[in-house]
């Protein structure tokens, strides 16, 4: 009679090993190593982390650890090293080999830059009610962007045109003959 093994509690996605698992088992604990978290590998240029320091935590339960790394996301590196901690215990990350280092780290795809407008289109409705309220019969609204060292995207600069075209509208419906009598 064969074994059923039933599994019980929620799946994950995290493939790999905690990160005090890797470098406690790496001499001068994985200083200038390069290590993968999982997640990222979705994604089409290279994100890894290269360790700069490695400290423990004491009475940590949770197989937490500190590390100071300095972190490349989607083929850039962010200018200051980042101290990781709180994800450390995630069974999530994977150690690269000495000899693919070079390889992996070379970014193949450099992501262009996104330029945005300064002013996109209000939603319809919205544009309706700002009509009636200003008399302006094409209000447009300002765009605020937050910039994140994450994010390749900018607003574009006064006299510069956009790569990115924002439009507000209904789009392609599924069902035409719903839209018939609007608007």
């Amino acid at each position: 009679m064969a074994q059923v093994i039933k599994y019980i509690g929620r799946k994950t996605d995290f493939r790999g090993k905690p990160l005090w698992e890797i470098l406690g088992n790496l001499k001068n604990h994985g200083v200038g190593r390069i290590v993968v978290r999982s997640m990222f590998e979705r994604y089409p240029e290279p994100s890894f982390m290269k360790i700069l320091k490695v400290e423990a935590v004491p009475n940590s339960e949770d197989r937490k650890v500190r590390v100071t790394i300095e972190r490349t996301f989607r083929g850039v590196t962010q200018p200051k090293p980042v101290v990781i901690y709180s994800t450390t215990y995630k069974a999530d990350y994977r150690l690269i080999p000495k000899d693919e280092e070079a390889e992996y780290c070379k970014s193949a795809v450099q992501q262009k830059e996104m330029i945005l407008p300064n002013e996109i289109e209000f939603p319809p409705l919205l544009r309706e009610f700002v009509r009636e309220e200003t008399g302006n019969e094409n209000p447009m609204m300002k765009v605020h962007f937050k910039k994140n060292i994450n994010k390749l995207a900018r607003l574009a600069e006064p006299g510069e045109k956009p790569n990115i075209e924002i439009s507000m509208g209904l789009g392609k419906p599924v069902s035409p003959k719903l839209y018939e009598n609007c608007l």
